[in-house]
């Protein structure tokens, strides 16, 4: 006799046996007892889930004089017969190969005959919809009125192409994927059998690259078992399905994280070199991504495909990861119909090492020379992924000489460029350095006085010289001088603003010093927002043109 594939050695015999469709099965089998059965069914539902298999145990129920109401007794003729497609009552039809009004007219004419020996007359129209729309139309009229003893089970991957007239007139079962873990569960079931021996993370492998289908991964088992003689472990699955391990991946990320642009292109060389399928490569990575957001976001490895943590790179969030994500589902897309994938492949990871990692406002800031005394709450903390939420510290009233900040919008990552910062953090190390030479006038008691008093004099100047930083200062109040430190409280409406004018500080604080004859550090802050500050129209105009004037300037991406 010869070989026969586990797929169909396995098929299943009995809706009990059937795997990720309790729902169908609860239903059918209830109808079975109570003797409500239906004219017409059609199943729909992805390729591999029971929708055939499913048809023939219910032609079997049907038909089978043992059965005990739910299930064929799988022993008579009439089982044996359906189980070979070779009973005349049973009659499976490939509606992609009949699918003209011909062959349907045909179907029609034979189903006014009433059944050989069993009880009922079955037609099964795989891939139904396929079939031509006149054919469709011939059909309608069967298919609403059949004569008695006649039952239609009408099978589709794509319920969408078939008209709603016929769905009208059928009941209509939905099969889902089956979870990776319930076909796991059942390779090893077959494996045990077999009397062949496997690993356990080999068949989690399998059951994730079948997405869904019970027989691809029976196909995929065979295929292994056929390269494996002795024990089927993971080293065996990689090998024979060419999928990419997650230690690749792992390096490959922090390869892009600290922007080694030749360390990238090295990987996709070992990837085109060892013959690996482009598009399976890019679909690992990104899973290996989404794990990774789903590791950082819950803390349970339990949700990653594996069910096991993957390796990120110390320092990666969320957001991070989410622009790798969104190229890297682009060049899925893509790879499909590339005319030279290892370019394209090439092109987008390089496009995920160009990009800069989030910061917050407060890397900002504290790369711009630092917060004032008293202000490390005005900003959220880096890499807070909750970021809408403050903590108790941040919500009580400050009781020090400064007023304690809350920016509503400071819990917005904006991608600023990394290198600008250190720049910036340049300067400001540069400016306090300067600031305690001889050359600085001292500053009298009454300073913060005068300076309130000077203060529309010196906004109006700026406005002269940048009309974006003026804006920012638009209503804004000198809070306090302390030393050289003078505070200035910003709306709440400039929080994203603040960006543009810390860019601009030497300009105003040159402007306050030909005022004032004082050489001063301008500290901005956005101090707790009352709910009687309300935004008008043309405010909130003002601030989305100076965010997208913020995020064109440094390349910026919002979250």
């Amino acid at each position: 006799m010869s070989y026969q594939v586990l797929s169909r050695k396995w098929r299943p015999q009995v809706f009990e046996e059937l795997i990720g469709q309790a729902h169908v099965v609860k239903t059918l089998q209830n109808a079975l007892k109570r003797g409500r059965v239906a004219h017409a069914y059609i199943f729909t539902g992805p390729r591999g889930v029971g929708k055939t298999t499913t048809a023939r145990i219910l032609a079997k129920a049907l038909n089978c004089p043992n059965s005990d109401g739910m299930n064929p007794c799988n022993r008579c003729q009439v089982c044996a017969e359906i189980t070979r497609g070779g009973n005349l009552d049973v009659l499976e039809i490939d509606g992609a190969s009949n699918r003209r009004i011909d062959e349907i007219r045909e179907l029609r004419e034979a189903a006014k005959y009433p059944p050989s020996g069993g009880k009922h007359r079955i037609y099964i129209i795989d891939e139904v919809h396929m079939l031509t729309i006149p054919a469709f139309n011939a059909l309608l009229k069967t298919l609403e009125e059949p004569p008695p003893q006649l039952v239609f089970i009408l099978a589709t991957t794509d319920p969408q192409k078939v008209p709603q007239t016929i769905l009208s007139r059928t009941q209509r079962f939905d099969f889902r994927r089956v979870p990776a873990a319930d076909i796991a569960t059942l390779l090893m079931k077959i494996l045990d059998d077999e009397k062949i021996s496997y690993d356990e993370n080999a068949l989690v492998l399998l059951a994730r690259k079948a997405e869904g289908s019970v027989r691809d991964s029976l196909s995929l088992l065979d295929q292994v078992i056929a390269y494996e003689s002795g024990k089927i472990d993971e080293a065996a699955v990689v090998a024979v399905l060419g999928l990419v391990e997650d230690a690749f991946f792992a390096g490959l990320l922090d390869s892009i994280g600290r922007h080694d642009a030749q360390a990238v292109l090295s990987k996709v060389a070992e990837l085109f070199d060892g013959g690996y399928d482009l598009k399976e490569v890019a679909q690992g990575f990104n899973q290996f991504l989404r794990d990774g957001i789903l590791q950082l976001e819950t803390g349970d490895p339990r949700l990653a495909s594996k069910g096991v943590p993957v390796a990120l790179p110390e320092g990666m969030e969320t957001a991070d990861l989410l622009g790798m994500l969104d190229i890297g589902l682009e060049t899925e897309a893509k790879l499909r119909y590339a005319q030279q994938p290892r370019i394209l492949m090439e092109h987008q990871f390089l496009k995920m090492t160009a990009l800069d990692r989030v910061v917050s406002i407060r890397e900002v800031l504290e790369g711009l020379g630092g917060l004032p005394p008293g202000q490390e709450a005005a900003v959220p903390p880096t890499g807070s992924k909750r970021t809408g939420q403050s903590s108790p510290a941040e919500r009580e009233p400050s009781t020090g000489a400064q007023p304690q900040s809350n920016p509503p919008e400071a819990s917005i990552k904006r991608s600023f460029s990394r290198q600008g910062s250190q720049v910036a953090g340049a300067a400001g190390a540069q400016r306090r350095t300067s600031e305690t030479g001889d050359d600085a006038e001292a500053i009298p008691p009454d300073g913060l006085a005068q300076l309130r008093e000077l203060w529309k004099q010196i906004v109006d100047e700026v406005a002269t010289r940048s009309q974006g930083t003026a804006a920012t200062l638009e209503g804004s109040e000198l809070a306090s001088l302390e030393g050289r430190n003078l505070t200035v409280n910003l709306p709440a409406s400039k929080a994203l603003q603040l960006k543009i004018l810390m860019d601009k500080r030497e300009l105003v604080e040159s402007i306050v010093q030909a005022h004032s004859g004082w050489k001063i550090r301008l500290l901005p802050i956005i101090p707790e927002t009352r709910p009687q500050e309300a935004h008008s129209k043309e405010a909130s105009s003002r601030d989305q043109a100076m965010l997208d004037e913020l995020i064109d300037t440094f390349k910026g991406e919002e979250y």
